[in-house]
């Protein structure tokens, strides 16, 4: 029995943390931003070494299972969080904003995709995560810049939050009924063993496979992350950008391949349309904007049509590839949010391509750094994007999907235009605005992600052999 309560550790702590911060907010009245950050760092970490030691042992095992697989995921999502953590306490200290609402909801948020990670039944699945992404509500009207704007995206994202929280449960009660059982490995025997299968089964699949596509934000539920990433704090627009992304991912291999492998086929045409939907308008996008977060909000679009077009398959080649190529993105985005942080004038952080026009003059660090993780995420070799890219492309070339292939190619192009526009703005045109001092904290966050960037080009070997042999633990 003690080595269930062992075993818990990691969600016990966050749970932890969330109590303890309540009570400083609730009884000490001379909080400044820097407290909860410091409370949830702590229990943040505590969550993240446990994870690492326990890494093999589940507290409920018939609901919950981890392995080198989930554990993997849950690391990642701690580990970046721990950095946004840090770098939006610079927001918040700058703002003079309080900051329990934030900390509280992240928290909070990252105990639930933890548990969506490593749910083994749709029941904790469904909770868990519907249950995170509704958290995103609360986190999008944090702040009170652009109001009106900002209760008018979180009142859209609510009303389809909602509609695609009720589509999951509607889809987990047809599960029962016709599976008898709503545990994954149940599942998958009822669509391995029925000789014909109904409409409603594949209804039901449906029913569980579009929520996950609509968190994730393909085409054509974008809608949702374009319009809320233009208008959210820059702490939570990083936050939605960089961490929940592991577990929409982690969660959907994990249902198509324990659960509903056995008619993936039905749904793979489904998937690899809207990935190449997703590519497309993202490249459009990026190039019809002005203002950078929805730039990049765009140019996320089409790396998340690239990561569901390399995992359509669901083998392990394309869960290595569409991991590498995840992770190299989310690199590079973390360093394109940490300079953000950096492009600040009179306390305002600037977001208008005109607003940083000349940055290179008086910030040559933060601009060079921005170029970098520009020219990753177009996949230019030597950088690590390049590493992302060739993963992606092999294994295409593996599942014989040249078309594909070749409009993941051509869209990058089109996306090159609006990254010099960019970089036009940084480096050749007239300064209009003098820059804030930068927190020397920015300037290590950035130069940490240059050194993993730069590690990892060196000896990739940690990306494309050791991590597969965690990913293959889902098998």
């Amino acid at each position: 029995m003690i080595h269930k309560y062992i075993a818990a550790l990691p969600e016990a702590s966050l749970i932890i943390g969330l109590i303890v911060m309540a009570l400083v907010n609730l009884f000490r009245k001379t909080n400044t931003p820097k407290t909860f950050y410091t409370l949830s760092k702590f229990f943040l970490a505590f969550s993240l070494l446990t994870t690492v030691l326990f890494y093999n042992r589940s507290w409920l095992p018939q609901f919950l299972e981890n392995n080198p697989y989930t554990s993997l995921f849950k690391i990642i999502i701690c580990i970046f969080t721990l950095t946004w953590a840090y770098l939006s306490c610079k927001w918040f200290l700058n703002k003079n904003y309080p900051s329990w609402s934030f900390y509280s909801l992240m928290l909070l948020e990252v105990l639930l995709l933890s548990l969506a990670v490593s749910s083994l039944n749709f029941v904790v699945l469904v909770i868990a995560l519907q249950g995170a992404f509704l958290l995103n509500w609360c986190l999008i009207r944090l702040g009170d810049d652009e109001e009106k704007k900002k209760l008018g995206a979180s009142r859209r994202f609510l009303c389809f939050a909602l509609l695609f929280a009720a589509l999951s449960a509607a889809g987990a009660v047809l599960l029962l009924a016709r599976a008898g059982s709503l545990d994954y490995e149940a599942v998958y025997k009822h669509f391995s063993h029925v000789s014909k299968l109904m409409p409603v089964d594949y209804t039901a699949a449906a029913m569980m496979i579009l929520p996950l596509l609509f968190m994730l934000g393909l085409v054509p539920f974008h809608f949702w992350y374009i319009d809320v990433i233009g208008v959210a704090v820059l702490p939570v627009g990083g936050f939605l950008t960089i961490v929940p992304l592991f577990a929409y991912v982690a969660c959907l291999a994990d249902i198509v391949l324990n659960a509903f492998f056995p008619v993936w086929p039905v749904f793979k045409p489904v998937l690899i349309v809207f990935g190449l939907l997703s590519v497309g308008f993202g490249v459009v996008g990026a190039n019809s904007e002005t203002n950078m977060r929805r730039l990049f909000g765009f140019s996320t679009l089409y790396h998340l049509g690239v990561i569901v077009l390399s995992l359509a398959a669901f083998d392990d080649n394309s869960i290595l590839s569409g991991f590498v190529y995840m992770l190299v993105y989310v690199l590079a985005m973390s360093g394109i949010y940490t300079s953000f942080l950096g492009m600040r004038s009179k306390g305002v952080y600037l977001s208008e391509l005109e607003s940083v026009s000349g940055l290179s003059a008086v910030r040559p660090y933060i601009a060079a750094g921005f170029l970098v993780f520009l020219i990753s995420l177009i996949s230019t070799p030597p950088l690590l994007g390049f590493l992302g890219k060739l993963s992606v492309v092999n294994n295409l070339v593996i599942q014989g999907e040249y078309t594909v292939m070749l409009f993941i190619l051509l869209a990058v192009l089109m996306l090159v235009y609006a990254y010099l526009n960019v970089i036009k703005a940084l480096y050749f045109d007239a300064r209009i605005n003098t820059f804030d001092r930068v927190d020397k904290g920015v300037y290590i966050c950035l130069t940490v992600n240059l050194i993993l960037v730069l590690i990892s080009i060196l000896n990739p070997k940690y990306l494309m052999n050791d991590v597969e042999a965690m990913l293959v633990t889902i098998f």
